[in-house]
């Protein structure tokens, strides 16, 4: 198995960002990382795509590719796509993201990098692709239609800007982790969690609401 970082956000004035940058990067030959940049939404001005190679640039990064899941998609780019150090979801609305994911067929060959030894960022939207479904924003937007299932490469559901949401909406939040037996982790912006071997390590603030209790 690879490793999987979960951002709740990704920003260079972020001090809580730079530590998952450096436990990220750590060991690393910078100038020879290859990250494969997967866009949430259509970025056809690679306005999103700029701001990430810069922000990747500050530390020395300058080989990214541009994989394209909407009009731009092409499947011979997979291969270099797989060969990469990092590939990074971005961040953005997660369930068009998913919806984007399924329809080029990408699960499984994200799941096979994962299973092989890669390395996977999530950010936001990103990183609930990484856990069990897109269900906790569905809630939020009222959607009452079938539940999305993610690429469930981690037995819980990622909550990205914890900081953010109203009182209101987190206690459907604990309450729908107590009705389906959902583990639920929380981060505040500038926060995350890495999960390797199994194992789960917490940077910063991380809000654990258990299914169990």
């Amino acid at each position: 198995m690879g490793k999987l970082f979960f951002y709740s956000d990704q920003v260079v004035e972020s001090p809580g960002n730079r530590r998952l940058d450096n436990l990220l990067l750590a060991s690393k030959e910078l100038k020879f990382i290859k990250i494969g940049y997967i866009p949430s939404t259509e970025d056809k001005e690679k306005t999103h795509f700029n701001t990430k190679v810069k922000y990747y640039r500050e530390y020395g990064i300058t080989n990214i590719m541009f994989f394209d899941l909407y009009d731009e998609f092409n499947s011979l780019k997979i291969d270099e796509l797989i060969q990469c150090d990092i590939i990074h979801l971005s961040a953005g609305d997660p369930i068009k993201f998913r919806e984007a994911i399924k329809k080029r067929n990408m699960e499984m060959v994200l799941s096979n990098y994962f299973k092989q030894g890669g390395t996977i960022v999530g950010v936001s939207g990103g990183a609930v692709q990484l856990g069990k479904s897109t269900k906790l924003f569905q809630m939020f937007i009222g959607d009452s239609g079938s539940e999305k299932e993610t690429l469930q490469l981690v037995d819980f559901e990622f909550l990205p800007h914890y900081n953010r949401w109203n009182e209101k909406y987190k206690t459907e939040v604990h309450n729908y982790a107590k009705t389906t037996g959902t583990t639920v982790y929380a981060g505040n912006d500038g926060d995350g969690i890495i999960v390797e071997d199994n194992k789960i390590q917490m940077v910063g603030d991380i809000v654990v609401i258990s299914g169990q209790d």
